[in-house]
């Protein structure tokens, strides 16, 4: 739905550790969006970390009570326009943060994020917590 938040990885993490900044802004939203790389990217972290268990249980329950949608055609076409937009501009991003805006872009979600890098992307509505 437009106009909903969705998470970056980077403020996903801050969340799950407990920042009081960003869990005070979460717990005022009436719902909370994962792009789906997010999902993804979450889920590497918590296999590749010294506390497999402990993390995978935790990021496994923050998923469960977030919305994640899939990607679809449409979401390839806002991927192909953003990626070259951002290479005429000089301005690439991670290949991961470009999924994850093309999805933001679809959908008309608010991206909150702590990347900079973000800002390159036309017609991204962003929040940096």
């Amino acid at each position: 739905m437009a106009g909903e938040t969705a998470f970056d990885t980077s403020v996903a993490i801050r969340y799950l550790n407990g920042d009081p900044a960003v869990v005070e802004h979460v717990l005022a939203l009436p719902s909370l969006i994962l792009p789906l790389p997010v999902v993804a990217e979450l889920l590497f972290g918590a296999e590749n970390s010294a506390r497999r268990l402990q993390n995978m249980a935790r990021y496994l329950q923050f998923i469960e009570v977030c919305t994640v949608e899939v990607m679809s055609r449409e979401t390839a076409s806002f991927y192909a326009q953003a990626r070259i937009n951002l290479k005429r501009k000089g301005r690439p991003i991670p290949e991961n943060d470009l999924w994850i805006a093309a999805q933001c872009l679809e959908k008309q979600w608010v991206l909150v994020t702590d990347d900079q890098h973000f800002d390159y992307v036309d017609g991204l509505v962003l929040e940096h917590w």
